[in-house]
């Protein structure tokens, strides 16, 4: 369930119940993948679905010391957001996908934010 103050004195209300599904993790010559997909099965908008995806790319140092894909030393983490959204027709795709844009930044750097405080306590164990 969400709500949005939109321009013009509008509001947005909607609701939606997700169906998702969380695959298993891909393990890949440089790294692992991993994907959670979601459906909307019941809500306010005519389509509502996209894919988390999680790649994990590890790094190590050839022995000329140059860092090449496919060790252990070091990793980096990657989080993609992808989502495929049709509203109702009463409202304009424009206000939607201007406001999903600018939520989407925020929620994808507070999951950041929150991966690092974790990874930061657990490394200080």
């Amino acid at each position: 369930i969400g709500q949005q103050n939109l321009p013009l004195g509008l509001k947005f209300n909607a609701k939606g119940v997700l169906d998702c599904y969380e695959k298993d993790v891909e393990i890949l010559p440089h790294g692992k993948k991993r994907e959670i997909q979601f459906k909307m099965v019941e809500g306010d908008f005519t389509q509502f679905e996209g894919t988390w995806l999680l790649e994990q790319l590890s790094k190590t140092k050839n022995e000329d010391n140059h860092q090449v894909i496919g060790g252990e030393e070091s990793s980096h983490t990657t989080l993609s957001y992808l989502v495929d959204v049709k509203p109702k027709l009463w409202l304009p795709i424009r206000l939607v996908e201007g406001r999903l844009r600018k939520e989407i930044k925020t929620n994808l750097s507070c999951i950041r934010d929150e991966a690092k405080r974790v990874i930061t306590a657990f490394t200080s164990l």
